[in-house]
């Protein structure tokens, strides 16, 4: 079903400028989970659909997602990403967020010419998505947030992108209403379960299947769920207190991660992680048993089965 996507995103962000469209291929060019594309072209047979338009979509819905890998990098630091070095490494932060930036102008081009209402939905999208990420900024070094203001967070910032493709390939498809509204349901909740499994990952501190640095946005103040969860059970308050400095030095970092694995929330961000399976599974029970539907469903036992 993906089949030709690579050789569209290549196509997407080709400029006669050849160093921008090497800042912008960085991360493409490193592969990854296509995601994103995945969840529209699955959406989009849900009904017919033009599959010109769909693989413009599919592409469309790439181009924002490696945008915002670009732009977290930039905001967290971080210095590799999918195994390599990230763009804000390599190059510095400025030509970063100008790769990340072209990203987002051709993946908003590819959405304006599938017409209104499409690039409706995109434009609400893309302003939730910077409202999640900048509740997130503004939270950092925030210890007493609770866990349901946190999945909230999460919900605008990563869920919106896994919700988007679900609605925009429904919608060029013509499915029903209905339809789409089951599977925004499934893709909120296989977002969470998504961006949960990550944070059991980075505090369990498996770089192979994250593909970037452990760790990194606890050194920036950006406390993960399974952080959260320890800092609400933490009755001598010695994590809270740790957490309120501005920099951790490497002997306080273990010390956190020990109190937050010793807390059990790893083990609770994963069944929490599991739970949302369930429930994305559950979603689109109702829907006519077809490959796509069979598809959907194992996508969402991917999500944690990287945690195992």
């Amino acid at each position: 079903m993906l089949e030709g996507l690579e050789d569209e995103l290549r196509r997407a962000v080709k400029t006669p400028a050849g160093f921008a469209a090497e800042v912008a291929l960085h991360l493409i060019a490193r592969g990854g989970k296509r995601l994103r594309p995945a969840l529209l072209l699955l959406a989009g047979q849900f009904g017919s659909a033009d599959p010109t338009a769909l693989m413009r979509a599919a592409v469309a819905m790439e181009l924002l997602h490696v945008a915002s890998l670009y732009h977290d990098d930039v905001m967290d630091r971080t210095l590799t990403r999918r195994g390599a070095a990230s763009a804000n490494s390599q190059w510095g932060n400025l030509l970063a967020a100008f790769g990340g930036t072209l990203l987002f102008a051709r993946a908003t081009r590819l959405l304006a010419s599938l017409g209104d209402e499409p690039n409706k939905l995109a434009s609400a999208a893309s302003v939730r998505l910077c409202t999640g990420q900048l509740q997130e900024v503004e939270n950092a070094y925030n210890v007493d947030i609770s866990e349901a203001d946190h999945l909230g967070i999460l919900e605008r910032k990563t869920a919106t992108l896994f919700e988007l493709p679900c609605r925009l390939g429904a919608l060029l498809a013509g499915a029903p209403d209905e339809t789409s509204r089951i599977l925004a349901d499934y893709a909120r909740a296989l977002g969470l379960a998504f961006q949960l499994t990550d944070d059991a990952l980075d505090v369990s501190g498996d770089e192979s299947l994250l593909g970037k640095p452990t760790l990194t946005d606890i050194r920036e103040g950006v406390y993960s769920f399974p952080i959260i969860y320890a800092l609400h059970r933490d009755e001598g308050g010695g994590l809270r207190g740790t957490l309120r400095k501005a920099r951790l030095n490497e002997a306080e970092l273990r010390d956190v991660m020990a109190s937050v694995r010793c807390s059990g929330a790893v083990e609770e961000t994963l069944a929490r992680a599991n739970e949302y399976v369930r429930q994305a599974q559950q979603s689109i029970a109702a829907l006519e048993d077809t490959f796509a539907r069979r598809s959907l469903h194992r996508l969402a036992d991917f999500t944690v089965l990287r945690s195992h």
